[in-house]
């Protein structure tokens, strides 16, 4: 394979640490063995669509992971890899992507086996379907969310702004099996975008027959994955819904896919996506809880993926800037007890398992720089914050929690540190999910803990998760996306880490946000189950290799 340009290659965030796969033994001497198992997961609430340039809830491109295959995806040991890519080159420049895909791909309609998209007819999948795609993404009849995700491609940023046609999009079908894609910035991330679900291909023929309805039934879906659509049953009103997805007989010919069949309950909450598990009716249950980790007869495989901060509603008075300085300050991170392995202390924005050149980013960047703890300078800044609120002391600082998100014990031995440091009274209003949520919308709290997560190991997909939270208010916006996007066309990897440092530098000392925690995600399977591909920043699985053994 032909790599991109020293420059690019430097600067690819490829993480192998934290996505292993589940592995059990088996007969090393027959490679199917634990294939023909009819896997079931549950989904928290129905997808909104499965549309791969529209969706965007978990449920969707859980689905969609399993359905498609696109150019790139990550693999078992969290490394990007070519999936419908055999060959590419970038150019010295690092605008111009030339990808040579493989010729064995095959779009397939379980649901309607008359049609020209069966198994007896095989069409391909080609170029011109990621070239289809692209356009959808950028035709403004759609208003797909991922525009700005891939605003680096040529043209993008002329079209978002109504300046150029969608169909002048800078993605090419130079022929059937080789597709170009040219930008007009570099991006050290591209490959990574490359393998969102956004990115999968789209027939125009078979989106012209649905007639509007592409990705909104099951009459209306077609993929080139592993699986295929069998079966969407959905009625909020309903008791049994459930998306079913069967083994694609034209993939499987290609490379075995190991369960004969997918599963995908659908169900309003965690608390029944826990419950089915745990009565053995599903064969994983990710989650953020560690209620269930100590069960007999399940494995488990967790990461740092996520990082639970502080946040100010904005109508509290502790949304005031020297209110918010004096907490960050005040704060002794080396006496807070973190240590049940579910959470561990954090100064930083990045959690441990975001990485950058197989490496933790909390190696590159270390968190010692962050240590601003001093008791003086914090009650300074509550005097300063209290003279500009008129106020002579803080009401209760009631900290609004997501029942279960942790042990509460570090969390109350933060508290314990602000109210002997800064007099303080404080508590945790630990209330439902659902309760949480509606809370966090209507800004009905005086203080909360939020959590940050990007939906890769990729650095930036954790700052833009942090930039766009509805809850965090943070003044250095355009500083931050200044930094992130040096980063991202910066010459080496160093002026990457540092511009890096630099963006989560400006974050902390804006202090909209004030890191507590780092936290687990975990996956947890049943016992015989393995090869489960888990994604721990978005919680993805893929089933394609997973197995099953007596």
């Amino acid at each position: 394979m032909r790599h991109p340009s020293k420059k690019l290659t430097a600067l690819i965030v490829v993480g192998t640490l934290l996505f292993t796969p589940l592995t059990a033994c088996g007969n090393d001497d027959n490679p199917n063995e634990g294939s023909g198992h009819s896997f079931a997961y549950t989904l928290v609430g129905n997808p909104d669509t499965l549309d791969p340039q529209l969706a965007v809830n978990d449920s969707a491109k859980m689905v969609l992971g399993n359905l498609f295959e696109g150019l790139f995806t990550i693999d078992e040991s969290g490394s990007l890899k070519p999936a419908l890519v055999t060959d590419y080159s970038v150019s010295e420049d690092g605008l111009r992507y030339l990808f040579t895909l493989r010729e064995d791909s095959f779009w397939y309609d379980e649901m309607h086996e008359d049609t020209q998209f069966s198994k007896d007819n095989a069409v391909a999948v080609t170029a011109s379907d990621f070239v289809y795609a692209f356009q959808r993404m950028f035709n403004p009849l759609y208003q797909s969310p991922y525009r700005e995700t891939f605003a680096c491609i040529q043209n993008a940023q002329d079209i978002i702004d109504g300046k150029q046609d969608y169909t002048m999009i800078g993605v090419y079908a130079k022929k059937s099996n080789q597709l170009e894609i040219r930008l007009d910035t570099p991006n050290a991330n591209f490959l990574q975008l490359l393998a969102l679900t956004a990115a999968l291909p789209c027939s125009e023929v078979y989106f012209d027959s649905t007639k509007g309805r592409y990705g909104l039934d099951e009459n209306s879906i077609i993929g080139n994955g592993g699986f295929a659509m069998q079966r969407w049953l959905y009625d909020p009103y309903g008791k049994y819904n459930v998306i079913q997805l069967c083994r694609n007989p034209l993939a499987n010919d290609v490379s075995h896919v190991f369960p004969i069949d997918l599963s995908f309950f659908i169900e309003a909450s965690d608390n029944d996506a826990a419950s089915l598990f745990a009565a053995g009716s599903t064969d994983c249950y990710v989650t953020t809880q560690t209620s269930m980790l100590s069960r007999t007869g399940i494995t488990t495989q967790s990461a740092y993926s996520m990082t639970l901060g502080l946040v100010a509603a904005p109508n509290s008075p502790y949304a005031d800037p020297q209110v918010m300085n004096a907490l960050a300050l005040a704060l002794d991170r080396e006496k807070i007890s973190a240590n049940d392995g579910d959470v561990k202390t954090a100064y930083g924005i990045l959690p441990p398992a975001v990485t950058l050149l197989n490496k933790s980013c909390r190696e590159l960047i270390a968190e010692n720089v962050y240590n601003r703890f001093n008791v003086e300078d914090a009650k300074l800044a509550l005097a300063e914050g209290l003279f500009s609120l008129g106020q002579e002391d803080l009401p209760e600082g009631k900290i609004l929690v997501s029942s279960g998100v942790m042990d509460y014990e570090p969390l109350c031995s933060a508290i314990e540190i602000w109210e002997q440091n800064l007099n303080i009274h404080m508590s945790i209003d630990e209330v439902s999910e659902r309760d949480y949520q509606n809370k966090l919308n209507k800004h009905d709290y005086i203080l909360a803990l939020i959590a940050v997560s990007g939906d890769s190991q990729d650095a930036s997909s954790t700052f833009e998760d942090f930039l766009v939270n509805p809850n965090i208010s943070c003044d250095n916006e355009t500083a931050i996306r200044e930094w992130l996007s040096g980063a991202s066309q910066a010459e080496n990897f160093n002026a990457c880490v540092e511009l890096y440092r630099n963006a989560e530098t400006s974050i902390l000392q804006d202090n909209c946000f004030i890191p507590l925690f780092y936290k687990n995600r975990y996956l947890l399977c049943q016992e015989g189950v393995s090869d489960v591909v888990f994604n721990p920043f978005s919680g993805q699985l893929n089933f394609y290799n997973a197995k099953h053994f007596d």
